[in-house]
Formats: C-alpha cells, structure tokens, sequence
C-alpha cells in the first residue's frame, strides 16, 4: 500500500527552496514561523476574528517573496522628506537601502540598527525581544513575516537617554515587486527612564499588487515615554496585513498614532499589554478611504495590572464605495483594580455607498474599574452645511471644513509634530481643501 504524501502549502515549498540563505542566528525562528503557517494556515471566513475582511485576492493567488530590490522612482524618494527633521532609516522591497538612509550624526545613548548588518551574530537583547511579542501560533500573517523577513530596523534606547530627534522608518514598494510578497520587520526596546519618537511609514507604486506583510515589537521600559506613529499610505494596489505589539511596564507612558490611506486591502492587528502600576497606553488613529478600499482595524488592549490607564480614540472618514472594520476590545484580567479604560469609534459617511463597521467590546474581570466604550457612524450635520453655505461657502468646501473639524480632534492628539503637520495635508489634499478655507479649523 503506498503512503499518502500529505500536501505542503506553496509558502512551505518556497520555504524549502530557499535553504539556509539567512544568517544563522535568525535560522531557529524562520523555521519556528513556517512551521506555524503550516499548523494554522489562512483564517476562513467564519473565524470571527476575520470574517469582516476579504482574504480571497490574498489566499487565492501565491506571492512568492520580493527576491530583489527595485530603484525608488524620484517621486517616491521625495517623500522622504515629508515629516521634517528626523533620522532615517529606508527599506525598499524588504531590503535596507543605504542611499536613502541618513543616521549621521545619532544621539548618545540611541542605536539603530538594519537587521541585516548583524551576519554571523547579534546582541542577546535584540535576540531575546525579537519574536518574543508576536503569536504566530494565532497570527498567519505574522507566521509567515517570521519564516520569510530577510531585513528589518532594531532600535534601541539606552536607559535614561532623551531622544528629541525622531527616528523614521519608510517602507518603499517599487513596481519591480509586484505579485510579489515582502516583510518588513521593526523591533524597538526603550530602556527605563529613556524618551523617543518613531515614526513607521508605508509608501509605494501605485502599480504594484504587492502583499506587505509586516510585524512591529515595541517595548518601553518603566517611568518610559515612547511615541509610535504608523502611517500606511501604500500605493493604490498594495495589500497591507500586519501586526503591532506594544508593551507598556510601570509609569510608562507609551502613545501610538494610526494613520490608513492607501492600499486596496488594509489591516492592523493591534495587541496592547500594560503590564506594570501606573502604565499608559494612548492610541488615537484615522482612516481615510476611497473608491473601493477596505480598512480593517483590529485592536486588543489587556490590563494585566491594576491603576493602568487605556485611551483608543480611531475615527474614519469613508468616500465612494469604501468599506471598513473598527473592532476593538478591551480585557481587563483578574486582580486589575483601578484600570481606566476609554474605547471611541466614530465614523463620517461622505458616499452613498460607503459601508462603516464597528465592534467595540469590554472584557472586565475586576469589580473597582472604570471603563467605557461607543461608537457612532452618521453622515454630516445638514444644518451646519446650511449654515456655511449662507456664508458664501461652496458645497464642496462646506463639506471639507465640516469633514476637517471631524478629524481635527484626532490630528490633534498626535504627538510628533513632523506627523501632525503631515497627515493635515494629507487630510486637505484628499479633501480638496486650501488653507484659505479652513482658517484654524486644524
């Protein structure tokens, strides 16, 4: 009787392909990521943890992985500058590009670090927080960035170091990477005492169908102030699915601000883990989305210790025929006492057939907490587009300054001030608004 050869997924055979081209110290963890793909595979369409979200363009073509590096059109490279003063550190297709980076020059105590330059060896810090975060076990998409990320940022903050400069990490997808996949990995320690800003972006060729797949670990340390900004603004084919671990210990005030526009498919997983007295952890996002775009964002914040404090305030503006998915929760464990939990969700309908989902949900195993959650999805007040209109506003514009001041309060919760001012023109340039309409509206 002959064996049944049991059948391998194309990821595990492109796997095998590959052979031992890494460096040896990150060896154990591919294959510890593969190997998970393989035991979990693509989430189906009940898993209620997925069913918001159209996987079929993802698991009904193969992405074999971006094998080279495309040239960054000029376009591209312009926007680099587009946050203002900061170190910069620049992959383009999954792989560090020198050219484009500038870390001249880089403050005591602030190392930051491509992983590809640790070939033989790397720091026992850096292999112990690396993976250390993220369940492949749960996540495929994480799974597979574990078993194929071939570069990535390590940045680490010493103890008590003051970073004013803020450290930006562009993603570049050329158009030499389409129908390809490519995993872009970032690890971040801040040390007790330390302050830093990093900033994450996303960017590409509008004509690459490229699947990006990255997975974020950030770790503060106690009395410890990290600001994290996450900016995906891939270009108009590009399917974006990653993760984002964050982890808050005692008085640590760790700050996120989330930005969607670009992409046809767009996803953030987001864990939270507060786990000491006193930790913070505010996160405030926008998405903006167009014609026929899907944004997913899907956060778990857990309280694990008592007197925490949580905020997640994400707001979406939809246009056209868009659809997205906010579902959040957040779980409050046994013997957290005092947590001080907020969870908003507000969605502003621009297009008739514009389609908002949103989930919010509590998980309390504690009896002396405070927690709260909501959300809304409407359209805009007819009366106030009235009102601006007998002032000698155009629709359009009455329409902008409304849409504007809805997301006014978001932009300004961010604090890096590069961001802030940023997304603001992305905001008005999507809108089709000048300055001159909108006074100090943001």
């Amino acid at each position: 009787m002959e064996a049944v050869a049991e059948a391998k997924s194309v990821y595990l055979t492109a796997f095998e392909q590959l052979g031992n081209t890494g460096p040896s110290w990150l060896r154990s963890l591919h294959e510890r990521g593969i190997h998970a793909f393989e035991a979990r595979g693509f989430p189906g369409p009940r898993e209620e943890a997925w069913r918001k979200t159209n996987l079929r363009p993802v698991t009904s073509a193969e992405f074999p992985v971006a094998d080279s590096q495309g040239v960054a059109p000029k376009a591209l490279v312009e926007r680099l500058g587009d946050l203002g003063d900061s170190y910069h550190l620049v992959f383009v297709d999954g792989r560090l590009a020198a050219d484009l980076s500038d870390l001249s020059d880089l403050a005591k105590g602030l190392t930051v670090t491509p992983l590809s330059q640790y070939e033989d060896s790397a720091p026992e810090r850096l292999q112990s927080a690396l993976g250390n975060r993220v369940d492949i076990d749960w996540h495929p998409f994480a799974a597979l960035n574990t078993a194929f990320f071939a570069d990535g940022a390590y940045i680490h903050v010493a103890r008590g170091a003051m970073i004013e400069k803020p450290i930006a990490v562009t993603h570049v997808i050329t158009a030499e990477a389409n129908g390809r996949a490519v995993y872009p990995r970032l690890v971040v320690e801040a040390e007790e005492g330390a302050e830093v800003r990093v900033v994450e972006r996303f960017i590409g060729d509008d004509e690459a169908s490229t699947l990006v797949c990255p997975v974020s670990e950030l770790s503060a340390g106690d009395n410890t102030i990290l600001d994290y900004s996450r900016l995906q603004e891939d270009g108009a084919a590009v399917m974006n699915i990653g993760t984002v671990n964050l982890v808050a210990k005692r008085n640590t005030s760790l700050r996120g601000a989330f930005v969607a526009d670009g992409g046809r498919l767009g996803r953030v997983d987001l864990v939270a883990d507060l786990e000491g007295e006193g930790g913070e952890i505010d996160c405030n996002g926008i998405y903006l989305t167009e014609d026929r775009q899907f944004v997913d964002f899907h956060t778990w914040f857990n309280h694990r210790e008592g007197n925490c404090f949580s905020r997640q305030r994400f707001k979406g503006i939809l246009q056209d025929r868009s659809e997205t998915s906010f579902d959040g929760l957040v779980k409050v464990f046994e013997g957290a006492q005092k947590t001080d939990a907020v969870q908003e969700n507000r969605n502003l309908i621009l297009g008739k057939r514009a389609l908002a989902h949103s989930n919010p949900r509590l998980e309390i195993f504690a009896d002396d907490v405070k927690c709260t959650h909501g959300s809304t999805v409407g359209e805009l007040d007819e009366q106030a587009l009235f009102y601006l209109r007998t002032r000698g506003i155009s629709a359009e514009g009455a329409k902008g300054m409304l849409t504007l001041a809805f997301a006014g309060e978001i932009v300004d919760m961010f604090k890096v001030d590069g961001v802030r001012s940023h997304v603001r023109g992305v905001l008005m340039r999507r809108l089709g608004v000048e300055d001159a309409d909108i006074g100090e509206i943001l």
